[in-house]
């Protein structure tokens, strides 16, 4: 999906990711992220969001809940963190991130609200009055409040499969002032995922129902007299967008794809983001009809079109169609097409550019600075944000593994 705009935008981080590779210096199966152009991305990002009024909050699943390049994006200027779910927030809290949204997507276990209060997160997303009175429990003897959002729902409104919940939009009212009423805590906003989409057809990013639904809900809790100003609005956050999440009454965004330059609109236009992550692996074997490669961090939805092989660094790649197994298949493989396959090398650096979901991933991540000059290995990690030994297997004696 991102291949040539990569190779036509950003060819250095091919370059080094395929150098790395045949080197030995980074595992097939891994997704190579260049953290100077992910740096230079969330500056722009959070610039375009304070030109708009728009408080932005990082995420970080799509590259693999990595600790180092957070910190390397809030040094940028986008501060706080959102954590799609209690995992994510657990493990980039330690690492000493500051939380701005727990719970969105997924809500907070019960025994872990103690711990997610305790981070003191700007937000704390509910689905509905249960959620949010735990909460309150939680703050007893806490000489603060937390403020929290609702998720909110209306009819015709879109929601991916398994994310779905929230507070009907005809009940947000009453349940809003249930939860304003809690002691240790304050509604202080709306949400709902997705409230953009890219549209094929127009090759444009387009609002959702949803954005209508909470503006609704926004509109009638606050009439209410519940003072809660916040209108969250995940989903195709970037520089191009802000200006319609803006203009619909936003408040606060949430971008992440954009960070490594790979929204749809990423693929189609040059935008001020540039692309700043690729998947790197290696040809393991051919049959007559089809090469494959090492996988294991293959998106089902990543709409990866073509990648590139190369038998050596410096060489020149050849150009091969991905053909995309179904979602319930294990990617043990990638399934390469050409009219030869049998001519390329066993052992080859294959590197594709899509758009990627790491922390769902069986894969490696690595993150690699100096990509325009001297590149540094800054890192291997597992596709959820723990840091890999040169062994490749997590630091610390995790998984039973004895110190020397």
């Amino acid at each position: 999906m991102f291949i040539d705009v990569t190779r036509r935008r950003n060819p250095r981080l091919i370059d080094v990711a395929v150098e790395l590779h045949q080197s030995g210096r980074l595992p097939s199966n891994c997704y190579v992220i260049d953290l100077d152009t992910v740096s230079h991305n969330a500056g722009v990002v959070a610039a375009a969001a304070a030109s708009h009024g728009l408080t932005a909050y990082q995420m970080t699943k799509q590259f693999g809940r990595n600790a180092v390049v957070a910190r390397a994006v809030a040094v940028a200027g986008i501060e706080r963190v959102v954590a799609v779910d209690f995992e994510e927030a657990r493990l980039l809290r330690a690492e000493g991130l500051r939380m701005g949204n727990v719970g969105h997507l997924v809500q907070v276990p019960q025994h872990e609200i103690a711990r997610a209060v305790d981070m003191e997160s700007d937000f704390i997303t509910v689905f509905g009055f249960d959620q949010a009175e735990r909460i309150s429990r939680a703050m007893a003897g806490r000489e603060r409040h937390q403020d929290v959002l609702l998720r909110v729902v209306g009819p015709g409104d879109t929601f991916y499969p398994a994310q779905r919940g929230g507070v009907p939009l005809d009940e947000c009212v009453g349940v809003a002032r249930q939860i304003d009423a809690l002691p240790g805590v304050r509604l202080r906003g709306v949400t709902s995922f997705p409230v953009v989409l890219w549209d094929e057809a127009l090759g444009a990013f387009g609002a959702t129902n949803n954005l209508s639904t909470l503006r609704s809900a926004s509109e009638a809790i606050n009439d209410a007299g519940v003072d809660a100003p916040a209108r969250n609005t995940p989903s195709a956050c970037c520089s191009a967008t802000f200006g319609l999440k803006a203009g619909a009454g936003s408040t606060h965004v949430e971008p992440g794809s954009c960070l490594t330059g790979q929204t749809p609109l990423h693929a189609v236009s040059d935008e001020p983001e540039l692309p700043a992550m690729v998947y790197v692996s290696e040809i393991s074997h051919t049959t007559t009809d089809a090469a494959y490669s090492v996988a294991g961090g293959l998106y089902p939805r990543s709409r990866a079109r073509t990648a590139l092989v190369y038998d050596a660094a410096g060489a020149e790649p050849r150009v091969v169609r991905v053909e995309l197994d179904p979602a319930e298949a294990i990617d043990y493989y990638g399934t390469l097409r050409l009219d030869d396959p049998r001519s390329l090398r066993i052992g080859s650096t294959v590197v594709y550019a899509f758009r990627a979901q790491a922390f769902v991933s069986k894969c490696f991540v690595a993150v690699v600075s100096g990509v325009g000059a001297e590149p540094t290995v800054e890192g291997i990690f597992t596709s959820t944000g723990f840091r890999l030994g040169e062994d490749l297997l997590p630091i610390g004696g995790q998984h039973g593994r004895t110190a020397q």
